[in-house]
């Protein structure tokens, strides 16, 4: 092995197992029918000092080879600032490397599911609070993408609340990937609102 060489390839299936609801990887079915010929989506760490201040490149290799849940390929892509890899050098890569393929998938994309925006408090998404209050209301015509829900812990001050540092815009996938207990409620109707209940171990409408 060439312990000289700048990049390796970044662990997909650990990562997305990390942040589910967030960090894409294809389905079990979908990787099984990849074969020589296909087109894989591969993520390339390199610590390497460049212009855009990145530390890794995802770029496409086209399937040479494959055994079990190895395969061998051709790089597609000409790097933006990897020193030592150019289009055309064989990656040795593993199943669990693949982030992207050419294969359309016939499961729904978790990610894309969870994509809407939500309001959040930093109790929440910074300071591993789980959410206790939850609560949705109907967006306005400015508001695209919004889900409508606002997710907090309940535990929060007034003055907290009402400072703006303390909330956040993002997708429902990144609240879920903290605490993912209430998802099976996020398609409740518009004004309505949950409580954890500690004794029952379940949200409650108030």
């Amino acid at each position: 092995m060439d312990t000289t060489r700048t990049w390796t390839l970044g662990d997909a299936k650990e990562r997305a197992n990390e942040a589910k609801y967030t960090f894409y990887i294809p389905p079990d079915c979908t990787l099984s029918r990849l074969s020589k010929g296909n087109f894989v989506k591969l993520i390339f760490d390199c610590d390497v000092e460049n212009d855009n201040g990145w530390s890794a490149e995802r770029m496409w290799v086209e399937i040479t080879q494959r055994e079990g849940d190895r395969f061998k390929g051709n790089l597609d892509n000409d790097p933006n600032y990897i020193p030592d890899l150019t289009a055309g050098d064989e990656i040795e890569f593993c199943i669990n490397h693949i982030i992207q393929t050419d294969i359309e998938d016939e499961e729904p994309n978790i990610v894309e599911k969870y994509s809407a925006r939500c309001f959040v408090s930093s109790a929440v998404l910074y300071d591993g609070q789980s959410v206790e209050v939850m609560y949705r209301e109907e967006p306005t015509k400015e508001q695209d993408n919004y889900s409508g829900w606002t997710f907090i812990n309940g535990h929060e001050t007034d003055e907290y609340l009402d400072n703006g540092d303390n909330w956040h815009y993002v997708s429902l996938g990144a609240v879920l990937n903290r605490c993912d207990r209430f998802v099976h409620l996020l398609d409740a109707p518009y004004d309505t609102q949950y409580t954890w209940n500690p004794s029952t171990k379940t949200y409650e409408e108030s």
